[in-house]
């Protein structure tokens, strides 16, 4: 049981069904989740839910999936009442939706509201932004949440499957609850006051509905990227416009010039010279910038993106020196994340609970034999189920497309060594059966 009062763990589907009912009848509550990489397949084990008098309940459910159906938990998850008040809600909806069939409704998004206010104040391309910082803006009370750091390089670096854990930590329930108690009233209310004074609400509830739906439907996925595609093709004519042709990319200050120009995809066949040259001296910089981080922090460093893929992209570049940079980048990523996969994963983790750019890493194995003796236990499972569940994502693509689906040759390559001796049983069948069925389509 926690000690702080005002936080109470709920495990019993009983003990459940009369907090759901009292919380149905708030006008708004805050809702977060936590999870194992959480998202479409990451698991959610924990819901927190605070309220207006700084109360918070943590749904226990890795202990007990019934608290949503059996304790009801989803019917308010689903309702109009109450008003969901989360800080970027896309991670939560797409666990919620793909791994218990919960569609959330009624949401207000804080990060969504940050975004569309500085949007109306002349911002282009604002950066989103992290839960303490936009707490900080939009509640002049709000302190500091220090204790996240330190359970985050737990997680990171100690222990991947620390949400699953149980008993809790203080240092979780700590972390967990002041995710939700950090935005309501004050941030809540001060956001919704600003968008209704200035006639936002429409547009923000639009952007709202897609962040719900980015990883359900393609379609508003897609409408994201159209719109950030579209403003950073603008940006980039302004700066074609306004910039002298020596400037380096150095030499821009404004936030939404830089953004966009870490934005646009390098295409040298598409940019004019004055852009690629500005994307470039771009790509340079984020190298080093990288490149710093990693000699200051060494074996500590704490990954900040979802995936390092742009590295593998960037040695394709034209560049010789940002493909040598990107190379040694690459390795030195790879080594510190399969090095810290060893210390915090077990022979059990499903492959699903691991990180992007962990799967990433897992890349640059080289395997001799599907027991290979010369690779650790650990990253030899994970690696072999990477490869059974990319050939499943290739099967099913060949399911939805038809005659349309085509293999390039790199890929063909791979899917034909994944049909020898060297790998497991149950991957060889499924590379050869889908060999097989892609040559008769």
């Amino acid at each position: 049981m926690a000690s702080n009062p005002k936080v109470e763990i709920i495990t019993e589907t009983d003990k459940c069904l009369p907090i759901v009912e009292h919380l149905a009848k708030c006008d708004f509550i805050a809702l977060d989740a936590e999870g194992i990489n959480l998202g479409k397949d990451g698991p959610l084990t924990l819901l927190q839910i605070g309220t207006m008098d700084d109360k918070v309940y943590l749904f226990d459910i890795e202990t007990n999936t019934d608290l949503f159906r059996k304790g009801k938990l989803k019917d308010i998850l689903q309702s109009d009442k109450p008003i969901k008040v989360i800080h970027s809600c896309a991670g939560d909806s797409a666990a919620l939706y793909h791994q218990f069939g919960i569609k959330l409704k009624n949401v207000f998004d804080t990060q969504i509201a940050h975004l569309v206010i500085s949007e109306n104040k002349g911002r282009k391309l604002p950066p989103s932004m992290k839960l303490g910082d936009l707490c900080q803006m939009y509640n002049e009370n709000a302190q500091p949440l220090d204790q996240k750091d330190r359970v985050k390089v737990k997680w990171t670096k100690e222990d991947g499957e620390l949400w699953a854990r149980r008993p809790l930590t203080a240092d979780m329930i700590e972390y967990a609850s002041n995710d939700v108690t950090a935005l309501i009233p004050e941030v809540y209310h001060n956001q919704k006051r600003i968008l209704e004074v200035n006639k936002l609400l429409p547009e923000f509830k639009t952007r709202v509905e897609d962040e719900i739906n980015y990883h359900i439907d393609e379609a508003a996925s897609q409408r994201k990227r159209t719109r950030i595609e579209g403003i950073v093709e603008s940006i980039l004519k302004d700066i074609e416009k306004k910039y002298d042709k020596n400037t380096k990319f150095q030499d821009i200050s404004n936030e939404d010039e830089t953004n966009a120009m870490h934005h646009a995809r390098y295409d040298p066949e598409v940019m004019s010279p004055f852009i690629k040259k500005l994307k470039t001296e771009e790509i340079k910089a984020r190298l080093k910038e990288l490149s710093d981080q990693l000699s200051t922090e060494g074996n500590s460093f704490i990954p900040k993106a979802k995936s390092y893929g742009f590295l593998r992209a960037y040695q394709y570049i034209q560049d010789r020196e940002i493909q040598a940079e990107a190379k040694r980048l690459q390795i030195a990523l790879d080594t510190l994340f399969l090095a810290d996969m060893k210390n915090k994963y077990s022979l059990t983790t499903n492959i699903n609970v691991i990180a992007p750019y962990e799967k990433d890493a897992l890349r640059s194995i080289r395997t001799r034999s599907q027991h290979d003796s010369t690779i650790n236990p650990i990253l030899l499972s994970l690696y072999w189920q990477k490869q059974e569940k990319d050939i499943d994502v290739e099967i099913e693509q060949l399911q939805i497309t038809g005659r349309r689906y085509d293999i390039p040759d790199g890929k063909l390559k791979w899917l034909k060594y994944n049909c020898s001796d060297n790998v497991p049983d149950r991957i060889k069948r499924k590379a050869k059966g889908h060999l097989d069925k892609f040559y008769s389509a």
